[in-house]
């Protein structure tokens, strides 16, 4: 997977000439990976900087969705249920420790979709 980084993520101020990230797109493939039927993504994600959190935009109603987000590098974890017939977006609070992350979302029908992001 990779880490997409568009330059709208990086703010510089006069005060602190080391760019900030402000979002990180998270690209999340479907799981098994062998899978090879068409499907479409039924959400975005992001990590967003200046909250600290996961933040998923749901474009169905998926019943129940578990998130899990794992620091691969300290092993910190962070886990959270929503229910997206309830709200279509949730957001994660998370640690802002430099590593990679791991994220995976298993919705109430079963299918489970991974990505992963790096913070610096």
């Amino acid at each position: 997977m990779a880490l997409l980084l568009p330059l709208s993520a990086f703010e510089m101020s006069a005060d602190n000439p080391k760019p900030v990230i402000n979002k990180i797109p998270i690209k999340v493939s479907r799981y098994p990976k062998f899978q090879r039927d068409l499907f479409v993504l039924p959400f975005e994600s992001y990590f967003y900087g200046p909250m600290s959190c996961i933040h998923t935009i749901v474009l169905d109603d998926l019943g129940e969705v578990e998130i899990n987000v794992t620091n691969a590098s300290t092993g910190e974890f962070w886990t959270a249920t929503f229910d997206t017939s309830v709200d279509n977006q949730y957001s994660l609070q998370i640690s802002t420790t430099s590593g990679l992350y791991e994220v995976e979302y298993t919705t109430a029908s079963g299918d489970i979709y991974e990505g992963e992001f790096i913070i610096e």
